[in-house]
């Protein structure tokens, strides 16, 4: 039951208008990371929606599902969907993180479609389904206090499983420490859902770094390291 990490590598340096892209995996008996490479970034482009599909399947097996951050560019249009289907003695941990313009670097987002589905099955029984759709300017939805109040990075832990048990301790003492951007976490259902908001993407990867260091130790993926 050794301990494994998955890197995915797009070799395109990124996703635009018309690309297609679809994972499918199946683990059995495994404890695996699966992260990307680099951050992933959705240019901007004309003609359709890019498109991501991934469908994951869990048997017996712990995953921690920890890519790098998506970024978003002005003028981009991606719809995605992350279906993942646990069973059996099956524990999942879930982050993804995403970034509507890098303020270091002045971006703003003036016009989007962005478009992201995640369903989570636990014994084919729905446990979870959230979506996100947004689609043109997003100037309102920053400035708003009760979406973005002027943050751009947004990200979003998952878990499922026994593993809960063993972490919420150790969560709830680490959230409580978090100051300098808004870190919220609830259980409910059997799930734990911690959701954080940053005007830095730097500052959020700090923190989602120490979060993840403190739930699965040295099993953090390689390119995590800041």
């Amino acid at each position: 039951n050794e301990s494994n990490e998955l890197v995915l590598i797009n070799t395109a340096g990124g996703i635009t208008c018309n690309d297609n892209i679809e994972i499918n995996a199946t683990i059995n008996n495994s404890e695996l990371s699966i992260c990307t490479q680099a951050a992933e970034k959705i240019y901007a482009g004309i003609g359709d929606p890019a498109t991501v599909e991934i469908n994951i399947n869990l048997n017996n097996s712990s995953l921690y599902w920890l890519p790098k951050e998506l970024i978003l560019f002005d003028k981009s249009k991606l719809r995605r969907k992350i279906n993942i289907n646990l069973s059996g003695n099956s524990n999942l941990i879930f982050c993804e993180t995403s970034i509507f313009g890098r303020k270091a670097m002045s971006e703003q987002i003036k016009n989007i479609l962005f478009s992201d589905q995640w369903k989570i099955n636990v014994n084919s029984c729905l446990k979870h389904f959230e979506a996100f759709n947004m689609q043109g300017s997003m100037i309102d939805n920053y400035k708003n206090n009760y979406t973005f109040a002027n943050k751009s990075a947004l990200s979003t832990i998952l878990i499922f499983g026994e593993i809960i048990h063993k972490a919420e301790y150790e969560l709830r003492k680490i959230i409580e420490n978090i100051d300098n951007h808004y870190c919220e976490m609830t259980k409910f259902d059997d799930k734990i859902i911690i959701r954080s908001l940053s005007n830095d993407n730097y500052d959020l990867k700090k923190t989602l770094n120490f979060i993840m260091k403190n739930i699965i130790h040295d099993k953090l993926p390689k390119s995590w390291d800041l």
